[in-house]
């Protein structure tokens, strides 16, 4: 229902320009080669057109659905597999139901979900086959998982597996084996796969490959403290750990239950809750340091941190500690409380909302929500408060899926901009048409894109009869003004008609 965001937009735009052009080697953008970014997120999402034979919003963020739901399947393999059966159900659910999750990166067409599930995976493999002795394995598979990050998202995979890596040798004490033909029969497997590609890349345009790799290396430095300054790095070094209890809550409140020095330091005496805490602690280095993080950047480190805040919990709900009764308590009791609110405060902002049966839904709603509650008085299982925080969360969700999506989907600007792109785009279809302004936002261009079948490029000049797009300083008398297209930058009006002369 709700327009591609900006970024989600970049990724539709360049898959739909390689399908035009037939050019599945050179991702580019308007028509100018893209290298923010390797290609490999644009050809899942080029599969998924061609297999569905539709490029809309919904096939945009279909992948991400079906990798959200593998990237669970995981978290549960693993964890059940180190810690039992019942852990793995609980991370797994509490991963796929904290905010930053549930309530944006579960329905965006956006890279992090696949470049997530694939770089826990490689912790994963990591931890298990140096505790297997297995390192040619262990080297085999993870840079196998290290190309296939490095070709979504670049340089930043080549650093969590050189983290981890070292974790590991160093923690078991053998920082000497990292030299090694295992090693290099590693790396090798890395660079071939990558390698491959970026020979073609080179074949097809062999004046920009060391473009492409300067580019790589700039787009992960611009958000590092390098590319930031030391102020906003400073201030980032404070407010980043609250950010991530934010984004990530409510299952951040869980780390009450790390505030008892006798649990804290038995955590330590898991070998495999040891290995998420250095693994997560190593890696996040990468971010706290980084002013420009984005929640999502985190999130093949989110369930490691879930890992081990539920296993404190485990320890303390064993222990029938003074804090797990207590925090367990007021933790629910908040749970519930933000279920009724997203329950009810449609009904106080009725007015606004454009949903049909509005009293209708939230009574069933209501009824769900007084079902869990009943249920959960009645429930004795030790583990009981977070399988109904689970079942609360999810009903929030359907609040948010009955009301809030049409809210915005009726209120947003950005609908609105879709609207005039798309009749912008069907008007002109099979004629030419450039952009003579300096800019124009993503979200405009996939959408012409699509509807036009035609790659829409800059261009400070146009022959006579063909389509432009301009924005408002350049209206004058030499120009037919035929449409007006909003903008999301700035709430902006451009324009698109012809030149007279």
């Amino acid at each position: 229902m709700l327009p591609l965001i900006g970024d989600e937009a970049i990724r539709a735009v360049v898959a739909l320009e390689m399908m035009i052009s037939g050019d599945y080697i050179t991702p580019t953008l308007n028509g100018e080669i893209y290298l923010n970014k390797p290609p490999l997120f644009n050809w899942i999402l080029i599969a998924v057109f061609r297999l569905s034979n539709a490029n809309s919003e919904f096939w945009v963020r279909f992948p991400t659905t079906l990798f959200l739901l593998a990237y669970c399947l995981t978290i549960y393999y693993w964890i059940s597999k180190k810690l039992g059966r019942q852990m793995g159900i609980l991370a797994s659910l509490v991963f796929l139901t904290c905010g930053r999750i549930l309530f944006w990166d579960s329905f965006l067409g956006l890279i992090d979900v696949l470049y997530s599930w694939l770089m826990f995976t490689n912790f994963m493999i990591i931890g298990h086959y140096f505790e297997k002795r297995s390192h040619f394995r262990m080297f085999l598979f993870s840079y196998l998982l290290t190309a296939a990050g490095f070709l979504l998202k670049g340089v930043p995979s080549l650093a969590f597996q050189g983290i981890t890596l070292l974790v590991v040798f160093i923690e078991g004490k053998k920082l000497r084996n990292l030299i090694s033909w295992n090693h290099v029969a590693g790396i090798s497997v890395l660079i071939i796969v990558c390698g491959t590609y970026y020979l073609f890349y080179y074949f097809r345009n062999p004046e920009y490959l060391d473009n492409a790799f300067l580019k790589l290396i700039s787009e992960s430095t611009q958000k590092s403290a390098i590319g930031s300054g030391i102020t906003k790095t400073v201030i980032h070094l404070f407010t980043f750990p609250f950010e991530v209890i934010r984004h990530f809550f409510p299952w951040t409140l869980l780390i009450v239950f790390l505030f008892n020095k006798k649990i804290f330091r038995s955590l330590f005496q898991n070998p495999f809750i040891k290995y998420c805490i250095l693994v997560f602690a190593a890696n996040i280095t990468i971010y706290w340091f980084s002013p420009v993080t984005y929640p999502r950047y985190l999130l093949m480190l989110v369930p490691l941190a879930f890992t081990v805040l539920l296993y404190a919990a485990k320890v303390h709900a064993f222990a029938k500690t003074g804090l797990y009764l207590t925090a367990g308590k007021i933790i629910t009791l908040i749970f519930f409380a933000i279920a009724v609110s997203a329950v009810v405060l449609p009904v106080v902002f009725k007015d606004d909302l454009p949903v049909d049966h509005l009293y209708f839904k939230v009574f069933i709603l209501l009824i769900m929500v007084l079902a869990i509650f009943l249920s959960f008085r009645h429930n004795q299982s030790r583990y009981g408060m977070f399988y109904y925080a689970v079942l609360l969360f999810l009903v929030i969700r359907i609040s948010f899926n009955l009301f809030i999506i049409p809210y915005r989907q009726s209120m947003s600007w950005v609908t609105l901009c879709r609207s005039d792109a798309i009749k912008l785009g069907k008007a002109t279809a099979g004629e030419q048409m450039v952009v003579m302004t300096d800019t124009i936002t993503m979200h405009n261009v996939y959408y012409l894109t699509r509807e036009r079948n035609d790659i829409l490029r800059y261009s400070d000049s146009t022959g006579p009869g063909n389509w432009v797009i301009i924005d408002s300083s350049m209206v004058n008398s030499n120009f037919s003004k035929e449409f007006s297209m909003r903008v999301p930058y700035n709430y902006q009006t451009y324009y698109a008609g012809k030149f007279k002369d």
